[in-house]
């Protein structure tokens, strides 16, 4: 009797250890912003602005590749007596939270760029086959139809690639040209900013374009990616937003967009707004009906500062997990630690993650409380049973003047520091 019941005492026990194990192997992973972005040799990236995702439709496992814009990353490079700049880092994740650097998108400026043009906003998308790179050139070479004598002529880019690490071959024209402005001044232009492609289910893209100079506008692309057609359609006020991302949800378009200074250290006011709308041409509104693109530009408050370290967030991308939950990758700015360089004005942009919920058809990042600092369930690396680590978190409550047109923070900061050729 006693042997009978100290086996079904050992067999008692052993199944709860299995379950233990098994609920220990389930635990959710976590997270803290800023994100772990790493170099070659480990160290932590110091930059990685206007973050773009794309996850691979090749990979044979969940795999994402996170593009920055160009920057200097790391007080140890220097290129002669300024920071080495690096162009379009790009690096690799199998868990969205912890990423590698793999390369930069160009050694050196492609041809369609003027010879000190900042390489800004990357764009990646995959269609017909084949990866595409979209990308601000802020002074267009004069060769690929920029205006001579003008550096500040920009336009949209595109390089494509069997990889989405590159090679990277690019077209010889701009996507979207340098636009003159309404002045007779022979160097004065739009801001041909911030690249977003996306796609329709009827095989139709459209590209959204520009900034605060000018305003934020979509058009129609080609089908081979390569040229805009048709009218381009303003939906973003001028003077008002730029770093258009565009989603689609319950057959709804979001339009992201970033308001106030981007670069300005400790007293960046970046933050995000959205509007939603039935078409990708917009109107895109906000929840009482103010269009983004009228006189008084509308906008619902989707990420801004709350009090904590973080300040300056904006410039989002928004995608889904393995398991289909819904986050934003964005930057923003340590006020503790606000500078790659002081003496040079360039401000320190990292990558961050939040989580985003739709609540009444509209998008909650971070529960409503702005940018996180504490720990956080993780994206899901997985569409399996396992995958539930954004789920664990209980359901979010209801969450909550530009600079002049004449000159662009990032372009300022540009300028005050030597970039390789």
């Amino acid at each position: 009797m006693m042997t009978t019941r100290f086996a079904q005492a050992c067999g008692a026990l052993a199944a709860a250890l299995l379950v233990w194990s098994g609920a220990a192997a389930a635990t959710p992973a976590t997270y803290h912003n800023p994100l772990p972005v790493r170099l070659a040799d480990g160290a932590l990236a110091q930059n990685c602005a206007d973050p773009a995702v794309l996850r691979d439709p090749a990979a044979a496992t969940p795999t994402w590749y996170l593009y920055c814009t160009m920057d200097p990353v790391s007080h140890a490079e220097r290129d002669g007596d300024g920071w080495r700049f690096h162009m379009i880092p790009i690096y690799r994740s199998t868990d969205l939270v912890h990423w590698d650097y793999v390369r930069d998108a160009f050694a050196t400026r492609p041809a369609v760029a003027a010879a000190k043009a900042g390489l800004w906003a990357p764009e990646p998308e995959y269609f017909n086959g084949r990866y595409y790179l979209y990308f601000t050139v802020t002074d267009v070479a004069d060769a690929a139809g920029g205006a001579a004598g003008c550096d500040n002529d920009s336009g949209i880019a595109v390089a494509t690639s069997t990889s989405p690490v590159g090679p990277w071959e690019t077209a010889p024209a701009p996507v979207v040209v340098p636009r003159h402005d309404a002045s007779d001044k022979a160097c004065s232009f739009h801001w041909t900013f911030d690249p977003k492609v996306i796609g329709t289910a009827d095989g139709t893209r459209y590209i959204y374009y520009g900034s605060y100079g000018g305003g934020i506008f979509v058009q129609r692309l080609s089908s081979d990616g390569l040229r805009v057609e048709g009218a381009a359609t303003m939906v973003g006020a001028s003077n008002r937003y730029e770093g258009a991302d565009v989603v689609r949800h319950d057959g709804a378009y979001y339009l992201f967009a970033s308001a106030t200074d981007c670069c300005n250290g400790p007293l960046t006011g970046y933050a995000l707004f959205v509007g939603r709308s039935e078409r990708p041409e917009g109107p895109f509104l906000d929840r009482h009906g103010n269009d983004m693109a009228g006189y008084r530009a509308g906008g619902e408050l989707f990420l801004t500062q709350n009090g904590n370290r973080w300040v300056g967030s904006g410039h989002n991308t928004v995608f889904e997990d393995a398991a289909g939950q819904w986050w934003t990758i964005y930057h923003a700015i340590d006020r503790n630690d606000p500078y790659f360089s002081v003496k040079d004005k360039l401000t320190r942009r990292l990558a961050m993650l939040d989580r985003i919920d739709w609540i009444d058809g509209w998008p909650v990042a971070a529960r409503g409380q702005g940018p996180s600092d504490a720990t956080r369930f993780a994206p899901s690396a997985s569409s399996g049973p396992s995958a539930t680590s954004a789920g664990a978190e209980a359901r979010p409550h209801r969450g909550a003047g530009a600079p002049s047109a004449s000159s662009h923070p990032r372009a300022a900061a540009l300028s005050m520091a030597t970039a390789p050729s």
